[in-house]
């Protein structure tokens, strides 16, 4: 592969590198730079009385030194039957309008430098005939209409990335590259061919901010042994090398995965592993996906035992964005939240907030009006109407609240 944005219980900042002794260095310099001007300025008084009095120097050189990021993160959009009809029900030219869906998720997107999502299902168009589970076919009018909401990052390494066979697998390669073309979007985790598998960079801030993805595969579909398609599987030795890559041509690395078992509520003993590898191998930040429930959040620690220790955050699962799913546990998703400033001194990157944000996907009892929620604007009277209750006759405010709270850590809850 070559090289080519109400409450926070997370308290403390954590930074992952101790400060470099160039910036004591640096801060020395500037303050005898200080005295020599005051020095030189209070002789001049004499001649000059009208000279601009000099501004002192602020104690917090990381506005000079730092750039501030947001990140926002989701997990799967997938799009069931019941999601495109009521967006092609909204418009009377046959085209599709999702955003109603994701109305409430612009005031969080909007602050975002960097939005990531994981596109679950691909875009192979109308003209391959849309389809939902277990082969999910979408219209290309999502992709356009994630990025107008504010999406940035795209991943499509996910095990329905094969559903729309190897037309709609190319469709959708060339559907976000034609975009990228266009505006500042990305999308990692396939490729039409080799020339067509380069690193992807998204420039914001000054900074590159590379985003790999991989899954753990693609439900037993495989490209033709002829097709020139890549898609990237979960490999030791191809992560590796790509963290390489990564880590040499970008700032700030950020890796999707689609990985673990399905409805599960904790991460796998694999998972883990993998997570550890990640980190160890320059991975800054790891967003996973793929069970379609929340799993919990943790800071995995590199090199613990020496003085450039760093810490990456990892979560194991956002769940779904929106889905039409039906069981009571997959309405409840999170949306990932990471404000960190990067330092252009030592090229360390400090964590400032660092936590999840409960989403809900809620819809009537024939699944119609699917939108999803913060879980803070969510009401009781919403959750007793709730589409679910067909499946579930106890799903309610206090049920998702609950679920919340036991997966995700006290420290990394955000209302």
């Amino acid at each position: 592969m070559k090289p080519q944005n109400k409450r926070c219980f997370f308290a403390q900042e954590r930074q992952h590198i101790i400060a470099s002794p160039y910036k004591l260095i640096i801060r020395l310099i500037q303050m005898m730079l200080a005295v020599v001007i005051m020095l030189s300025l209070g002789a001049c008084q004499s001649v000059n009385a009208n000279a601009i009095p000099l501004q002192p120097i602020s104690d917090d050189l990381a506005n000079d030194t730092a750039i501030q990021l947001n990140l926002i993160a989701v997990g799967d959009n997938l799009i069931h039957g019941p999601i495109y009809r009521q967006a092609r029900e909204r418009t009377t030219d046959g085209s599709f309008d999702f955003r109603p869906a994701y109305q409430y998720m612009i005031p969080y997107l909007e602050q975002a430098d960097l939005a990531l999502i994981n596109q679950e299902t691909p875009l192979g168009g109308t003209q391959l005939g849309l389809s939902s589970y277990p082969m999910f076919n979408s219209p290309q009018e999502l992709g356009d209409q994630l990025i107008e909401l504010g999406f940035n990052m795209i991943s499509h390494a996910n095990n329905h990335v094969l559903d729309a066979r190897q037309q709609g697998f190319f469709n959708t390669i060339e559907f976000w590259r034609s975009r990228s073309l266009q505006k500042p979007v990305i999308m990692a985790g396939i490729a039409a061919d080799e020339s067509d598998d380069q690193l992807q960079i998204l420039e914001v801030k000054n900074l590159k901010v590379a985003l790999l993805a991989y899954t753990y595969g693609t439900n037993g579909l495989k490209l033709p042994s002829s097709s020139s398609g890549i898609v990237k599987y979960i490999n030791d030795d191809l992560m590796k090398q790509e963290l390489a890559e990564a880590k040499a041509a970008a700032d700030i690395v950020i890796v999707s995965i689609h990985w673990g078992q399905e409805y599960q509520a904790n991460a796998n003993t694999e998972q883990k592993r993998i997570a550890q590898l990640l980190a160890d191998n320059g991975a800054d930040i790891i967003i996973g996906s793929h069970p379609h429930v929340l799993q919990g959040v943790e800071m995995l620690t590199v090199n613990a035992s020496e003085q450039n220790s760093r810490q990456v955050p990892v979560f194991y699962s956002l769940g779904n964005f929106i889905s039409a799913q039906n069981r009571p546990d997959t309405m409840l998703g999170g949306m990932a939240k990471i404000e960190m400033s990067y330092d252009l001194l030592d090229k360390s990157i400090s964590f400032k907030e660092i936590g999840v944000i409960p989403l809900v996907t809620d819809y009537t009892g024939s699944y119609k009006n699917i939108t999803v929620y913060p879980l803070s604007a969510y009401t009781p009277e919403q959750a007793k109407a709730h589409g679910v209750h067909r499946s579930y006759s106890n799903f309610s405010l206090e049920y998702l609240q609950k679920i919340f709270t036991e997966r995700i850590p006290l420290e990394f809850q955000i209302y």
